[in-house]
């Protein structure tokens, strides 16, 4: 009888140890790798894309999180540095077993995370690299992107270049393998359109500072119409001394990479020319709906300066969602099985409308804005230009075929 009694009192101990242990599992954070810039002369563009993932887990965890469990994002700085970028990743994955990761920026870095997500078998949404064989050539089960590629970008671009009336084209671009991509991808996409002229264009260096000699040699082309796919603080000085220079009142100029909240507020009204277009994967002013109204209103709440929230903000606030989605879907924090859960999924309610990473490519297909700058302020802004008019181009329309990508989606292996 003795004997019973401990069996049945071990047995009773062992359920309530098994019982507490899986209450606590329960309530133990979901954690998400966020990588990103956060150092350097880029790190804008990590800061402001913290700002909108924090308000993603903010929305999520004030509405109960994922089946009851929170989310909680681990940060790590890429430098802007693949073999930094990689270790960063391996370090989340291995050392702080994040379930999945979101951010990126870079095509070289992404270039060399993709296969390495394949290899920690982790699921990653790229927020901001548009490089090509992400979601093409090396594509694979664990690698999505929520912002638009190179190809989208420009055939965009170029279905808007089409209409301005500018014949002969020049470029400005980057000297690495996205200034040489996008002008590659643009006379591809417009010379199908009707019988243009294109020059060999400009690629400098990314520590270019004085850009004069550059507009000298792009007033001396004879081109009325250049593309521009300088980005970032490159852009941001060329502008201005081109405004300077009064280079945009005899040509039509393209921003295609160029609609960044960031660089029209350095600007400012008085340094932003008027007459511009600019590309954005998310323009706040773009989409009339309810998301977008409560993302910008939520996100101009959180920041001091109450300045809008810009695509790098966007992209990682809806990578988060995503992830937030697929883990709900699959029910699992599996991340096999939150890789499954990504492949297909769209959700309907995010600020720019209905987002769909493609099964084939894990390409997001959504509708993108281009925009003028006008004489006026931005909408509840006035401290910036804003663009008008702005045109979405359906995503259905910019997006290569599944056949066209070079992607060839492997089967998962767990």
């Amino acid at each position: 009888m003795r004997v019973r009694n401990v069996l049945t009192c071990m047995v009773i101990m062992m359920a309530l140890l098994i019982a507490c242990s899986s209450t606590a599992s329960a309530q133990e954070p979901i954690k998400i790798g966020f990588v990103h810039v956060f150092s350097g002369g880029m790190a804008t563009f990590g800061q402001v894309a913290k700002q909108g993932a924090d308000l993603a887990v903010q929305e999520i965890n004030s509405a109960g999180g994922v089946d009851g469990r929170m989310i909680a994002l681990v940060y790590a700085d890429t430098e802007v540095k693949p073999a930094v970028a990689t270790e960063a990743i391996k370090n989340l994955v291995e050392k702080e077993k994040v379930v999945a990761l979101a951010g990126v920026v870079s095509s070289a870095v992404a270039d060399a995370a993709t296969p390495l997500m394949a290899q920690l078998q982790c699921p990653l949404i790229i927020t901001h690299a548009m490089a090509t064989d992400v979601t093409g050539a090396k594509c694979n089960p664990w690698t999505f992107r929520i912002t638009w590629s190179v190809p989208q970008c420009y055939k965009g671009s170029a279905m808007l270049a089409h209409g301005l009336g500018a014949k002969k084209w020049t470029t400005l671009g980057p000297d690495y393998g996205f200034g040489q991509e996008s002008w590659k991808y643009f006379k591809e996409y417009l010379g199908a359109l009707g019988p243009y002229a294109f020059d060999e264009g400009i690629m400098l260096p990314m520590a270019t500072t004085d850009w004069k000699p550059a507009i000298e040699q792009l007033k001396k082309s004879g081109a009325d119409g250049v593309m521009l796919s300088l980005w970032g603080n490159n852009l941001q000085a060329f502008l201005k001394q081109a405004h300077e220079e009064k280079f945009f009142q005899d040509r039509k100029v393209l921003c295609p990479v160029g609609g960044s909240v960031e660089i029209f507020v350095a600007l400012g009204r008085l340094g932003m020319p008027e007459g511009v277009w600019f590309g954005t994967p998310y323009w706040y002013e773009a989409y009339e709906n309810a998301a977008n109204a409560r993302f910008v209103d939520a996100y101009r709440a959180r920041a001091v300066s109450k300045i809008p929230p810009s695509y790098a903000a966007y992209n990682a606030y809806a990578a988060i969602k995503m992830l937030a989605a697929a883990i709900k879907k699959g029910a699992s924090t599996e991340r096999a099985n939150i890789a499954m859960a990504l492949s297909g999924l769209t959700l309907s309610d995010l600020p720019v409308g209905p987002t769909t990473l493609r099964k084939e490519d894990h390409q997001a297909i959504f509708d993108v804005a281009f925009g003028k700058t006008s004489s006026k302020g931005a909408k509840d802004f006035e401290r910036i230009r804003g663009l008008d008019p702005i045109k979405l181009s359906p995503g259905a329309d910019i997006t290569p075929s599944p056949a066209d990508t070079k992607c060839s989606m492997s089967p998962l292996q767990r």
